[in-house]
């Protein structure tokens, strides 16, 4: 499970009817969840074994029983897991189907779905499925992933734009030597300079001299600074990125047993949203003033 929440919409009327006010409440629900709805729908029997077979991972699917007047439902959801996708999986029609009940027997359930009938209880039922599957998966392990996932990008970025020419190497060097005093190494001679600098511009090693908290520092301190447009990223990372998300981080990161509520987690999810979408601001400037 990821920070994105996928779901994949299998109807032939799509999202312009029912499943459209479906998908926006429970858009509205992971939102308040602290996740973002990855919303994906498809309208045809061609369009479900292409998708299927090109992507295989979801959180949960919608599969409507009925498609141009046929129950296609059961064999469509035999094709689902057939292609190795064990996502949460809701069968759902609009009438009372009692042919379809009599068939969801011995012969179905090593399948694994939820069958639901449409209509005003179907939100509540999906958000039933959801927050089942959230408290079966959302431990201190799986938070861990997602938290260490989501800062990685935040950390890509950076290491990206301030590796896109060599005008901050002089600068960075001179910090990591100041650094690297209390290691007791001797980084004034040049060709270990060299060696160091291959490193940090490698980001499989990068971390080794110029650490992730070393490099957002820099960063905002001799980067986003001087940008007039990025003032809101600039404050935003400076007031809150080091309480909201790198402690927290760190926290899941080191302690064995870490003494977060289910409401912090929560909340540290939205403020990862919140930073998501700072540093896509970011990389976004920068790729726009490519020099």
């Amino acid at each position: 499970m990821q920070l994105d929440y996928k779901i994949l919409f299998v109807d032939d009327e799509g999202f312009s009817d029912y499943m459209g006010e479906l998908k926006d409440s429970i858009e509205s629900y992971l939102v308040d969840m602290g996740f973002v709805l990855i919303g994906l729908e498809v309208n045809t029997r061609e369009e479900l074994e292409s998708q299927i077979s090109t992507d295989k991972n979801y959180d949960l699917i919608f599969v409507d029983n009925r498609f141009d007047d046929k129950e296609c439902g059961i064999e469509f959801i035999k094709k689902i897991r057939d292609a190795n996708i064990y996502a949460d999986i809701i069968l759902c029609t609009a009438q009372s189907d009692n042919d379809l009940i009599k068939n969801i027997n011995v012969d179905t359930a090593p399948y694994g779905f939820y069958y639901f009938k449409k209509g005003p209880n179907l939100y509540q039922h999906a958000c039933n499925v959801i927050s089942f599957r959230f408290e079966k998966e959302l431990d201190t392990n799986v938070m861990r992933g997602i938290a260490m996932s989501e800062v990685a990008k935040f950390d890509s970025y950076i290491h990206a734009i301030l590796l896109r020419d060599d005008s901050h190497k002089q600068n960075i060097l001179s910090k990591i030597k100041e650094k690297s005093k209390k290691r007791h190494e001797d980084v004034s001679n040049p060709d270990l300079e060299d060696k160091i600098w291959s490193k940090i511009t490698n980001p499989e090693t990068s971390t080794i001299y110029f650490e992730s908290s070393m490099r957002k520092d820099f960063f905002h301190a001799n980067v986003l600074k001087n940008i007039t447009t990025l003032k809101e990223c600039y404050n935003a990372i400076k007031d809150k990125y080091r309480d909201d998300v790198l402690d927290k981080r760190n926290i899941l990161a080191h302690q064995i047993e870490p003494k977060i509520s289910s409401e912090e987690i929560k909340q540290f999810r939205k403020e990862l949203i919140v930073f998501r979408k700072i540093f896509e601001e970011i990389n976004e400037h920068f790729n726009e003033n490519v020099t």
